[in-house]
């Protein structure tokens, strides 16, 4: 019997786009057998992508942003599914990052080749994720961003070209409610063991975040290491300098860099380090364990 690509369609994500995109990319797979559902939740999302057996489905095309993406890679790294983002979110780093652009003829024609790589996923406390976690403003942002998607309609109606200035307005304000404030903790790894207060901190498997913020130069999710950033300074005037620059594509002298294979970030007083990741928020512990998932993600790739 012939394999089955399996559709998966987040109906809310991004710009309420994701079902008529669907229903153009079947274009790009005249001949094939292809099954299509939209899951109630994301959790129903990443059991139904657990569940879908190799031996019936060649492919999964997932309809989403990023937050979509991450559901469901949590179940197609556990059958080695290879996965097609088809970018229709607010966020489509992972798609950008293996030049995924979402038309039906790129889809027909990677599927029908199977241009396929197996690449490195991250994880913190067991969770895995593809592109950019950490803790702090970035944290603050996604936790508001994602608030005001599910409160406000209108938001996922604008412009996809005005998304990167939604998070620099709401990057502006975050700092302005947290003047002053940070993070207290003990960054530990084979690299570092230091105390910091920090109000920036990015654990990056790939170069960028948000489309264009340059975070991580180099930085690719086929490399034995990933790139940790932080800034050394409560949340304040250099912060502002900092991002201000790092817009620019420089990087401020505030902030450290390094690459590792493990990270441990633990809480100094004792309060939650809230985690993002993939445009989500993650967990939420005093201590925070980042490193390599055993498993990889098989992605369609055009890069």
């Amino acid at each position: 019997m012939e394999q089955e690509i399996a559709f998966l369609i987040n109906e809310r994500s991004g710009h309420g786009e994701a079902k008529m995109l669907a229903e153009a990319a079947r274009r790009g797979l005249p001949d094939a057998r292809i099954f299509s559902t939209t899951p109630e939740s994301a959790l129903e999302l990443t059991e139904l992508c657990k569940n879908l057996s190799s031996q019936d489905i060649r492919a999964a095309v997932v309809f989403g942003g990023d937050g979509t993406l991450n559901y469901a890679l949590r179940g197609l790294i556990e059958n080695a599914i290879p996965l097609y983002p088809y970018p229709s979110g607010t966020a489509n780093d992972l798609a950008s990052e293996n030049g995924i652009t979402g038309s039906p003829e790129q889809l027909g024609r990677l599927v029908g080749s199977g241009s396929v790589r197996d690449v490195r996923v991250l994880q913190v406390n067991g969770i895995p994720f593809s592109t950019i976690s950490g803790i702090g403003i970035g944290s603050k942002v996604c936790d508001e961003f994602n608030r005001m998607r599910g409160r406000f309609r209108w938001i996922q109606m604008l412009p996809k070209r005005l998304n990167c200035e939604i998070y620099s307005l709401l990057a502006t304000r975050a700092m302005i409610r947290n003047w002053g404030k940070g993070h207290l903790v003990r960054l530990i790894s084979d690299e570092v063991n230091e105390v910091v207060h920090t109000s920036i901190l990015m654990v990056c498997n790939q170069s960028t975040l948000a489309g264009n913020l340059r975070v991580a130069p180099g930085q690719t999710p086929d490399q034995d290491t990933f790139t940790v950033l932080y800034h050394r300074d409560p949340c304040g005037t250099s912060t502002l300098k900092a991002l201000a620059k790092m817009k620019i594509g420089q990087l401020d002298s505030t902030f450290r860099s390094f690459r590792t294979s493990r990270l441990r970030i633990e809480s100094l007083n004792g309060e939650p380090l809230q985690a993002f990741g993939d445009g989500e928020i993650l967990t939420s512990r005093p201590t925070l364990d980042f490193g390599i998932h055993p498993k990889r993600l098989r992605i369609f790739s055009d890069c």
